[in-house]
């Protein structure tokens, strides 16, 4: 067990030992600068004291006891979601049971963290779900209590069957750009945009407003680490697969690719692999100049850099700007030119990605065809209207 497991281990005791029943305080935020730093919860066990002092206490944590179930929301990998009555507020909330498994103290106390620190944050205005509070019940269960939204955008999709008109993701898309620079004012990244993460508020009634949910793998920006894989493949930005720095950029790429998906219905890259993904971004959109993948971590995985190299000097040779078309004092010190003399000539694989097995391209190129039947398709009917 490491000293970070070790720490995490004596919170979660300390919140058994005083039988806590706990949620965000309204008077301050347990990442407040002025009572913990920022990497105080994992750094220091006094920071981990402080995150426990700075929640209010209340009495009782039998769910039975404190809530009516109506129903069953839904399930997925860490847990299920309840819709609930609660005795005491007689609000209808969304409470979510933590599904037990190894080392799931570490998880919850993680997605708490986060929690709190998103709550500097205001949750209507910020279009961030409001996180109500926390508590585990004597059985050993970990639960969350949330504001009750409507539906998830990936459930309306599958229900409605048609892709959204451009005033739909107009105004869905406006709501999740302010939910970014939410978090990005207060340093947080979420690693997880897709269409199940984000939830209408109410679509009868407020059709199209959106709020984004579910901060189980949101990291402190400071925490990113290069070579750190996140985001689900098929909403992962390139810079994550590649091993280039990470930032909340990476947020900005996922959702491009939600309003795609949305305009399209269907996914915009589908994949199967790491490579199937980075093959369909540089056959849609282009390959990454020479210099991010001299210096990406894995850039050599997936590109010949020769050839990259080459194609970008073909790039600034066909600018459709005669002014700012290379001129050729600038192509004669270009590394193309220059390090050609003195190796070999670079071979010519599609698009600078090193040729894989047979077998890696076939299973590609079915999926790679379509999606940019789909794009030219849509987006040609796109400029006509």
């Amino acid at each position: 067990m490491n000293d970070e497991d070790e720490l995490v281990e004596q919170f979660f005791k300390a919140i058994c030992a005083a039988n806590h029943n706990f949620a965000p305080s309204t008077q301050s935020s347990i990442t407040d600068s002025t009572l913990v730093s920022e990497q105080s919860y994992y750094d220091s066990f006094e920071g981990i004291v402080s995150l426990l002092s700075d929640y209010k206490v209340e009495d009782g944590n039998d769910p039975a006891d404190m809530y009516n179930l109506l129903e069953l929301m839904g399930e997925g990998y860490f847990g299920k979601v309840i819709k609930c009555l609660n005795k005491e507020t007689c609000e209808i909330v969304a409470v979510k049971e933590i599904k037990m498994c190894e080392n799931v103290d570490h998880v919850v106390a993680k997605e708490l963290y986060m929690l709190d620190k998103v709550s500097a944050l205001d949750p209507d205005a910020d279009n961030i779900i409001r996180f109500n509070k926390y508590f585990k019940s004597a059985d050993g269960h970990h639960y969350m209590e949330f504001e009750l939204l409507d539906l998830s955008v990936d459930k309306f999709m599958k229900r409605r069957q048609a892709k959204f008109s451009l005033n739909e993701i107009r105004s869905m898309a406006k709501d999740l750009l302010i939910s970014l620079k939410g978090l990005q004012s207060v340093g947080v990244m979420h690693t997880d945009i897709k269409p199940d993460n984000i939830m209408y508020v109410d679509q009868k009634n407020k059709p199209f407003r959106v709020k984004l949910i579910d901060f189980g793998v949101a990291i402190p920006k400071e925490r990113a680490q290069v070579g750190k894989i996140m985001q689900p493949l098929g909403y992962r930005a390139p810079e994550v697969t590649l091993g280039l720095p990470l930032t909340e950029a990476v947020d900005m790429w996922s959702l491009g690719c939600c309003l795609l998906e949305w305009y399209l219905s269907a996914i915009p890259f589908p994949c199967y692999s790491p490579y199937d993904h980075i093959h369909m971004i540089t056959h849609l959109i282009g390959v990454p100049d020479g210099g991010l993948i001299e210096q990406a971590m894995y850039g050599n995985d997936y590109f010949d850099l020769k050839d990259v190299i080459q194609n970008y000097l073909l790039q600034k040779m066909f600018h459709v700007d005669p002014d700012k078309r290379i001129t050729p004092a600038e192509a004669l010190s270009h590394p193309f030119i220059t390090v050609s003399s003195r190796m070999e000539m670079p071979s010519t694989s599609t698009q600078g990605i090193e040729k894989m097995p047979e077998n890696a391209n076939k299973m590609s190129e079915s999926s790679t065809k379509q999606s940019s039947q789909i794009l030219r398709y849509q987006t040609s009917s796109a400029l006509r209207c």
